[in-house]
């Protein structure tokens, strides 16, 4: 079994071969590691008790198992990164099987298409669709959002019209409940 620290939590990646006894084991050493929000990645023909046994463990830790995985999940978020060293012009589209970052602007009329997040440094105008694989903790960040539409996941989200807002800083777009909420990138 491997652990790495993903967004808000832990993900626990299980191998072929492993036992609910060496895993339980080397999860008690490591309960500090449980405390949080835990994902497990399951490996082919994962047995039901190995699982029953790391839930165990992650709620006498006091964590929350969020999910289980099958093992192509974490292999689509793992694509490549593109990134674009300028302003993607009207008509222009990006697509990645990873994270998209563009360092530049995305006019309207252009496309970004995302399996993972979405970077913008400077403003966002056109469509973005991040988490397109149905990944819903996918996020788009930008200097400014301007877009007439953003797509998280499996979410829509249109323009309300807002286009003289002042800039005050950089915003990320993020689901919460379902729906796709934009914030200032300095508040939680």
């Amino acid at each position: 079994m491997k652990a790495r620290g993903i967004r808000g939590g832990i993900l626990l990646s299980l191998e072929p071969g492993d036992e609910a006894a060496g895993v339980s084991a080397m999860l008690e050493a490591h309960a500090e590691l449980l405390e949080d929000k835990v994902s497990v990645e399951i490996a082919e023909r994962t047995p039901h008790a190995l699982i029953e046994a790391i839930a165990g463990q992650v709620a006498a830790a006091g964590g929350t198992l969020v999910d289980v995985r099958p093992p192509t999940a974490v292999m689509q978020a793992r694509g490549e990164t593109v990134i674009v060293a300028r302003t993607v012009r009207s008509g222009g589209k990006v697509d990645s099987t990873g994270s998209v970052v563009v360092l530049g602007d995305v006019n309207a009329g252009a496309e970004v298409i995302a399996n993972d997040d979405i970077i913008v440094v400077g403003t966002l105008r056109g469509l973005a669709h991040a988490g397109a694989s149905g990944n819903d903790r996918a996020v788009i960040w930008a200097r400014r959002i301007a877009s007439p539409q953003l797509r998280i996941g499996n979410a829509l989200a249109q323009a309300g019209g807002e286009d003289g807002a002042e800039e005050n800083g950089p915003e990320v777009a993020h689901l919460k409940d379902g729906a796709i909420v934009i914030r200032p990138w300095h508040t939680n």
